[in-house]
This record gives structure tokens, sequence and C-alpha cells, in this order.
């Protein structure tokens, strides 16, 4: 099972659209797949976890079967502040790390700007390896992202629905 992670909570967000695109093309290479809305965690997850204590059952549902049933995992992360955001992170410190260990992953940048995210997919590698995550080496950095999406919000960019297609391989094949 593969887990795409959407990156952010903020509504209307483009990560999701990009995630949905990801989605298709493992789809299509019959991969089971399914889409983590980080939209759709509990608004007290950081705090009420198995990890810190006080567990929701809510929460430990969504671990279960997003991060504990999942092999692979496909990070789609917007650039936040030079970095990813911070809800990203404390979804992955509110998860016992053993789920994660020895597990597969491939991240996918976004940025409004011309970089796609390179530092905050950086900064993800090292959380990730610190958690014995092995992390596909190639890397799709998706630069100005708003310009790459139809008016129906679908990715367009044949350039980079091939470097996305490409991700997905190498993630198969992992």
């Amino acid at each position: 099972m593969i887990t795409i992670i959407s990156g952010t909570n903020r509504p209307e967000n483009l990560s999701l659209k990009v995630a949905a695109a990801i989605e298709e093309l493992l789809t299509t290479m019959n991969q089971e797949v399914q889409v983590l809305d980080l939209q759709k965690l509990p608004s007290d997850f950081a705090f009420k976890n198995d990890v810190f204590g006080g567990a929701d059952p809510g929460f430990s549902a969504i671990a279960e079967q997003f991060v504990t049933n999942a092999d692979k995992f496909i990070f789609v992360v917007p650039e936040y502040n030079g970095s990813f955001p911070g809800v990203c992170k404390s979804f992955i410190d509110a998860v016992w790390p053993e789920h994660f260990k020895e597990k597969k992953a491939a991240l996918v940048g976004l940025s409004s700007g011309r970089a796609g995210n390179l530092r905050g997919l950086d900064h993800l590698t090292g959380i990730l390896h610190y958690l014995n995550v092995h992390v596909l080496p190639r890397k799709v950095n998706i630069i100005h992202v708003e310009a790459q999406l139809d008016p129906s919000g679908i990715l367009k960019e044949q350039k980079t629905m091939q470097q996305l297609q490409q991700l997905a391989k190498g993630l198969v094949e992992m």
C-alpha cells in the first residue's frame, strides 16, 4: 500500500490537487494507493495521540490506516517559510517512530516561486532518514505550481507529469 500524504492542512490547497494526479498515475500502474489529506486530522491531534499520551481514537485510526498499514509514502509538501508545513512535522511526531521504520518514501515539493521547495524537501529528508525511512534520491520540485494547473485544478504540464511518472515508477521498483 502506498500512502500519498498531502502535506498541508490549508483549505483549498494545491498539494491535494497534485496528490490526486499522483494517485491517478499510481492507479494506472495497478498500485494500491490512498491519499491522506491533513485537513482531515482532528484539530487537537498534536496533543492527543499515543506518543504524547491521551490517545485519540480518531487519530489512532488515521495513523493505523495511513502509516502503519502502508509500505511506501509519497509526501507532497508545499513551501512554507523556507521549509515544509508544521502540520506535516506534527503529524510525523504524533506517530510512533517504529511505524515509519524501514519503509520507503518519495518526495514532491511545491512552490509558487522558482525552487520547488528544495530546502523543505531537504529538511523532510533529514527527518525521514532519522526515522530510518529509505528516501528515493530523485525528488520532484514543482515550480510556479499555480501555472501548472488548468482552470479545473488538473495538473496539465507534461514535463511535470513525466517527472511524477518517473518518481512513481522509481518508488514502485524500490
